[in-house]
């Protein structure tokens, strides 16, 4: 069972290699049981390999977290990248808001390490969204300079604003449904979220033309 979890973790390039089976054990077992669960002795078992092979590659538990959150935050970049520079601002958020929430069903356990990452008040996970806001600034203050996005009065600001904004169906997902009488596996009521979303910044943020949410 515990390799069948493992599986569910992002592929990358170097998913083949010990290096990457360490690190996605790692992976597997904070998003299920948190940071204080990935003993070294944990992720080996995990992996299936020795202690000593865990240490060679990381140095210490904190470098296998340190790893995952760095791998994390890469993979999310790449499912987030605006990567047609001819859509429109609401075009492109809708784009990258469809990427996130089709890697978060795929990989059910990239919302629990998020989940984990975020609401467990760790230091490992302050320093995450810490880096995620860092994400989220450096993109808004582009879409700024190229005039598509309104200036902000306060970036950094509204920069935590967005982050939080596009991790809430992972973050609250019940506490939404309830609210919203929705259910996020029915296409309809994400496809409603995401216009909502996308309506809502284009008002705010990106007020060079609205588009309408098309099917997946």
């Amino acid at each position: 069972m515990e390799r069948a979890a493992d599986e569910q973790a992002p592929v990358r390039p170097d998913d083949l290699t010990a290096k990457a089976r360490i690190r996605n054990a790692a992976f597997a077992l904070i998003a299920q049981d948190g940071v204080d669960a990935a003993t070294v002795r944990a992720i080996a078992r995990r992996a299936d390999v020795s202690p000593s092979l865990v240490l060679h590659h990381f140095g210490s538990k904190q470098g296998v977290v340190d790893e995952v959150a760095t791998w994390v935050a890469d993979v999310l970049g790449d499912v987030t990248r605006d990567t047609d520079p001819q859509a429109g601002p609401a075009e492109a958020h809708r784009r990258r808001q469809l990427r996130f929430e089709r890697m978060t069903t795929e990989v059910p356990l990239l919302g629990a390490y998020l989940r984990r990452m975020l609401l467990d008040g760790t230091e490992n996970g302050l320093e995450w969204f810490a880096r995620t806001v860092d994400a989220s600034e450096a993109g808004l203050n582009q879409r700024e300079a190229l005039g598509i996005a309104r200036p902000s009065v306060d970036v950094r600001m509204t920069a935590a604003m967005l982050a939080l904004l596009g991790f809430a169906p992972v973050l609250l997902r019940p506490h939404l449904e309830h609210a919203l009488r929705l259910d996020f596996d029915d296409e309809d009521d994400r496809r409603r979220w995401r216009a909502a979303e996308t309506a809502l910044l284009t008002r705010a943020l990106y007020p060079r033309g609205a588009v309408a949410d098309a099917p997946a």
